[in-house]
């Protein structure tokens, strides 16, 4: 035991691999007897109960397994207790994009070798859970499927699934025939395919709030994941309709503004992305940090939306890039309006970075021990409040102020994209003055 409880916390999965893995460990070190509470009666010599649900969740997970099919997870459950349901890895026809993704209609049968229109049989393989079964959290009870079908019918956006299963107990293997259920209603599609950004074009929205000569309101570029080592990064071309890429690093699961790499220079300044905000006649620009961006997976916005409070007054957080003369390290003057309220609206172009990432394993049970597949989970997002930076007074000597009056778009040279290079040309500068 002590071996699976290592290897399971050594994958460093998310807080709801986290609850599966724990509620499965104590499933195998406490037996549980129990029927589960779904009103389930086992075949044989008594009547066979068949379970109704409202609710189905059907996570896309793209040609995960590299063969030729969709990996989906559908969960079934009944929405007065979300508790208990019934959860099935399938396949089904190949869609190369979660836009065209439906569960097909007929027949899924059980089958190991990931072919369309099948279902994975539930087990645990090293400490791992994979599969489907029937789930009880208030209980702590699973039920391994281990042969059955399921009837996929469509009629205009009324689904009807019906399945007829048989399994075991997942703690005394005592086996449990003659399992029924059906579900009619529509099917809340989810797409399952990265957490964060993948390559997309983008669309930006934003207020600029230098009145003297205002930047756009709409532009577009291009956002593009870079990944060196151990470190992942996306690069956003055009920012402010300006030709200069900027970069947002992720950390801890955080999606952060890099505010430490140069993105433009001439003879006398360097430019860095930074975050500001106005006070009266002045742009204040905060030290450089950790500036969270919150990113939603379902609409694909990148949002960078956020407060300053100093005083007890509220400010919105502002977005540009700073002018900082190479030999002083002063804010003397910016390469871009600095923005309030910028979201930028992705459009994926290209497959998913766990598509294009994942190795063909030596079989399907294997990749599907991924501890990013797991029982009902939900695409992960950076925290959707934006973010609210304080300032105290042990702060406030660190705040360069420049007059708006005295701003000016000056002209330099963006550096080049990561994409572009053939070795990574971030440019890290750690000291700058007043950080």
């Amino acid at each position: 035991m002590k071996t699976i409880i290592n290897r399971l916390f050594n994958n460093q999965p998310s807080k709801n691999v986290c609850r599966l893995m724990i509620w499965i460990l104590a499933v195998m070190m406490v037996s549980c007897n129990d029927n589960l509470e779904v009103s389930i009666t086992p075949g044989g010599s008594n009547p066979v109960q068949e379970v109704v649900y409202n609710t189905a969740e059907c996570t896309y997970y793209g040609d995960m397994i590299r063969n030729g099919a969709t990996f989906f997870e559908l969960d079934l459950y009944h929405s007065s207790n979300s508790n208990i349901g019934l959860l099935i890895m399938g396949f089904c026809s190949l869609s190369n994009s979660f836009a065209n993704f439906k569960l097909d209609a007929g027949t899924y049968y059980l089958s190991e070798n990931g072919t369309v229109r099948t279902f994975f049989p539930g087990m645990i393989e090293d400490g791992t859970f994979i599969g489907t079964c029937l789930y009880n959290f208030n209980t702590n009870k699973i039920t391994f499927i281990t042969s059955g079908t399921m009837t996929v019918s469509l009629s205009g956006n009324t689904y009807t699934i019906e399945g007829v299963f048989a399994g075991k107990d997942a703690v005394t293997g005592v086996a449990e025939d003659e399992m029924r259920i059906r579900f009619t209603g529509s099917v809340n599609y989810k797409d399952g395919t990265s957490p964060y950004p993948v390559k997309s074009v983008y669309t930006a929205t934003a207020t600029p709030r230098w009145l003297t000569n205002p930047g756009d309101r709409t532009w577009a570029g291009t956002l593009d994941p870079v990944e060196s080592g151990n470190d992942k990064w996306y690069e956003i071309t055009n920012w402010g309709n300006d030709n200069i890429t900027v970069y947002c690093d992720e950390k801890g699961g955080e999606i952060v503004m890099d505010q430490y790499t140069r993105v433009a220079s001439n003879d006398t300044y360097d430019g860095y992305f930074r975050v500001g905000y106005i006070d009266g006649a002045y742009l204040n620009l905060l030290p450089a940090g950790n500036y969270s961006v919150n990113y939603n997976p379902s609409t694909r916005i990148l949002d960078f939306t956020g407060s300053v409070t100093e005083g007890g007054r509220q400010y919105e957080v502002l977005a540009g890039v700073a002018a900082f003369h190479k030999t002083t390290g002063n804010l003397e003057s910016v390469f871009t309006d600095f923005y309030a309220g910028v979201t930028l609206q992705l459009t994926p172009v290209s497959t998913s970075v766990r598509s294009s990432t994942l190795q063909r394993s030596t079989s399907v049970a294997e990749t599907l021990k991924n501890p990013h597949i797991t029982l009902r989970q939900s695409n992960p997002a950076t925290d959707s409040t934006p973010m609210n930076i304080v300032i105290d007074e042990s702060d406030k000597h660190h705040i360069q102020k420049i007059p708006l009056k005295d701003l000016k778009v000056i002209n330099g040279v963006s550096r080049q994209p990561a994409s572009s290079l053939p070795i990574n040309p971030k440019e890290s500068i750690f000291t700058l003055s007043g950080d």
